[in-house]
């Protein structure tokens, strides 16, 4: 039967192409049907009508997980350099081709990678609340010193239940923020050929014609929607740990300062207790939300970069809603930045 969630007929497009791997001679032909069925599902998921989290890409992640052989891609490769070699009978798809095909197969299952680690960082944050009640006691009757020793132990573990949750999040984010990261620095540019040695049958085939407009169509739906992803991930988690100060601050006051920065040390392998760097750390620490904010803001030069191919794909109405996101992140970073501000919230 077709694997939980994938219907019959994409079922059995995916074993047809599984047949073709039982063989090392047909490893490059496997290798173009693979991505032939990829962008197939790619294309189909490529709606304006859901969110991101909503597509949740579920046929390309169980053909490449679950039903391709992990060595796809090693075997197609070396299956075309024998066919290349001296006195060998030379296959269908030359050496410069399968490097694309490489290339094309690494890109897409990046983003599917990317994706499940995005849903997954989506899934921690709404599960995961920043506030929580400390239990310290209000009690005139106590001596001073009981209620001062009483305090700092309160502070200490409402800081470490902050610390605990924090790690939640921010391992999350990070792992979201680096698949997708990943994607959109893609070496060579995501879902782009790196090979133009080609034949002029290779580029003007009706095959290749066809495979070249869905690579585009990809593209364009694709990578402004991982861009929005990566940002809404930093963004999310700013926001998230900007709640964690508010709560700290709202309960505790004067000693809030103190927490928060022993909180955000404990987050930066660089800080020193005895350091002046109140305002390094809030840029430096993980736990910090002007981390976060200066990450997305990086993001305008990582789509401003020719060699990434980023911004072509972008229509205007979606580069005018980027440029916005930058300016609103340039106004938080400033504002979880600025020490005097931060600590008077």
């Amino acid at each position: 039967g077709a694997p939980a969630g994938i219907s019959p007929a994409d079922a059995r497009r995916m074993r047809s192409v599984r047949w073709l791997c039982y063989h090392p001679e047909h490893g490059p032909d496997a290798l173009v049907c693979a991505n032939m069925l990829l962008r197939r599902f790619l294309l189909s998921q490529a709606g304006e009508d859901a969110d991101a989290s909503d597509r949740d890409l579920h046929a390309p992640k169980v053909f490449v997980e679950e039903i391709l052989p992990k060595d796809l891609i090693a075997v197609a490769v070396d299956q075309c350099r024998r066919e290349g070699e001296e006195g060998a009978v030379p296959g269908p798809i030359s050496p410069s081709l399968v490097q694309n095909l490489e290339a094309e197969f690494l890109s897409i299952r990046s983003y599917l990678e990317a994706h499940t680690k995005y849903v997954q960082f989506l899934d921690a944050i709404a599960k995961t609340s920043p506030c929580h009640k400390s239990s310290r006691l209000v009690d005139g009757s106590r001596p001073r010193h009981e209620v001062e020793i009483a305090d700092k132990m309160e502070r200490n573990a409402f800081r470490q239940k902050k610390m605990g949750l924090c790690k939640i999040i921010v391992d999350f984010a990070s792992r979201a923020s680096d698949a997708l990261t990943a994607v959109v620095t893609f070496a060579g540019g995501w879902l782009v050929d790196v090979n133009s040695n080609l034949t002029d049958e290779e580029i003007d085939s009706e095959e290749a014609i066809a495979r070249s407009e869905e690579l585009e169509a990809i593209r364009s739906t694709f990578v402004p929607r991982a861009v929005l992803m990566l940002e809404e991930v930093l963004d999310k988690t700013a926001m998230w740990l900007e709640q964690i100060a508010y709560d700290t601050l709202a309960q505790f006051e004067g000693a809030s300062k103190d927490m928060l920065l022993t909180l955000y040390g404990s987050f930066d392998e660089t800080y020193r207790s005895n350091d002046d760097s109140t305002t390094d750390l809030l840029v430096t620490s993980r736990a910090a939300p002007g981390y976060w904010h200066k990450k997305a803001l990086s993001l305008a030069s990582v789509v401003a970069n020719d060699a990434n191919g980023l911004h072509e794909t972008f229509d205007s109405r979606e580069m005018e809603g980027f440029l916005k996101l930058m300016a609103e992140h340039a106004y938080k970073l400033n504002r979880c930045t600025n020490s005097q501000n931060f600590f008077d919230y």
